[in-house]
C-alpha cells in the first residue's frame, strides 16, 4: 500500500447518470462531502474534432441499419425498465456540485482543463469514456473505475448481457479497479456478485450488480479518506476477452428474449457476496 496524508477527499464523477449508474453515484453523493459530478452526456456532445469522429466512427462499424435501430429500441426498453425500479434513487435530494461537459470533449485539451481545475483526490467513472493520457495522472490519489462485468475474462461493453446470454452466471457480476491505460484492466479493488434467482432477467441483474457496486464504492473510497492508504489491489494477470460495442447485434438481444420466454436461461440460485482486495 501507498500512504499518503488522510482526510476529507476531494472526488469527481465522470458519469453520463443514466439510470443504472445513477444508483452507484447517488450513494456516493450521500456518502461524501466534497463531491463534484461530471455529467457526460453522449446524445448532447458535439463532435468537436477529428478525434471524436474517429471514436465514434469505430463504434458503429460493421452495425447494420437492423442493429443499430433495433439495438437503440431495446436499450431505451432496457433504460425505461430500469428507471421505473430505480426512481426513488434522487440526486437532487443531497448537496454536490453538478457540471456538465460532452462525452467526446472528455479527452480533449478542453477537457483536460476542466478536470485539472476541479483538483480531484480521487477520479471515479461509472459509464464514462475511456480515459486518456495525463488525464489518469490528474487525480493526487487514484483514478477508479466501475465496471459492469467480470475482467479480465469480461472486459469491454455489454458485459452482464454476455456472461448471461453464454450461461456463464459464475462471472456474473461487477468490479471497481484501478483506472490505467486498456479497457478494465487496471488491479481489482472488490468484486460483487449479485444474488441470483431463476426468475431474474438482465433487468433485475443490472439493478441488484449496481446497488453491490454502490456499497463497495462508498466503503473502498471510506477505507481510503480514513486509512490514508492506497490498496495495491488484485491484479490482472490473463489478458481475458474485451468485448467490442459492434460485436451485440440485434440477433444476439432476439435470442436472449427468445430464450427467456422460453425459459430457457434460468440462472442457478444464489446470496449476494462481495469480495474485497483492499489489504
Amino acid at each position: 500500500m501507498v500512504k499518503f496524508r488522510y482526510g476529507p477527499m476531494k472526488i469527481v464523477i465522470i458519469s453520463q447518470c443514466t439510470p443504472r449508474e445513477k444508483i452507484v453515484v447517488h450513494e456516493i453523493v450521500k456518502n461524501f462531502d466534497y463531491v463534484t459530478l461530471v455529467n457526460s452526456e453522449q446524445s448532447k456532445g458535439v463532435l468537436t474534432n477529428k478525434e471524436s469522429k474517429s471514436v465514434i466512427a469505430k463504434k458503429t462499424k460493421s452495425r447494420s441499419f437492423y442493429d443499430k435501430n433495433g439495438l437503440r429500441f431495446f436499450h431505451k426498453f432496457h433504460k425505461i425498465a430500469i428507471q421505473k425500479r430505480t426512481h426513488h434513487f434522487n440526486l437532487e435530494n443531497h448537496d454536490f456540485t453538478k457540471v456538465s461537459i460532452p462525452f467526446t470533449e472528455i479527452n480533449t485539451k478542453r477537457g483536460l482543463a476542466f478536470i485539472k481545475s476541479l483538483n480531484p483526490d480521487i477520479l471515479f467513472t461509472c459509464n464514462a469514456p475511456i480515459l486518456k493520457g495525463e488525464i489518469l495522472n490528474i487525480p493526487k490519489i487514484a483514478a477508479i473505475n466501475v465496471h459492469y462485468g467480470m475482467p479480465p475474462h469480461y472486459r469491454g461493453n455489454d458485459t452482464l448481457f454476455w456472461a448471461y446470454i453464454k450461461k456463464d452466471f459464475e462471472n456474473l457480476g461487477g468490479c471497481l479497479h484501478y483506472t490505467t491505460k486498456g479497457v478494465d484492466r487496471g488491479n481489482i479493488l472488490a468484486e460483487v456478485f449479485p444474488s441470483l434467482d431463476p426468475k431474474d432477467s438482465l433487468v433485475e441483474v443490472d439493478i441488484k450488480t449496481s446497488k453491490l457496486l454502490a456499497k463497495a464504492a462508498v466503503k473502498i473510497l471510506k477505507d481510503i479518506e480514513n486509512c490514508g492508504q492506497i490498496p495495491t489491489g488484485k491484479e490482472q494477470v490473463e489478458k481475458g476477452r474485451n468485448y467490442k460495442l459492434h460485436e451485440k447485434t440485434l440477433k444476439h438481444h432476439l435470442t436472449y428474449l427468445a430464450q427467456m420466454n422460453l425459459g430457457l436461461l434460468k440462472p442457478k440460485p444464489r446470496k449476494e457476496m462481495m469480495v474485497f482486495y483492499t489489504k
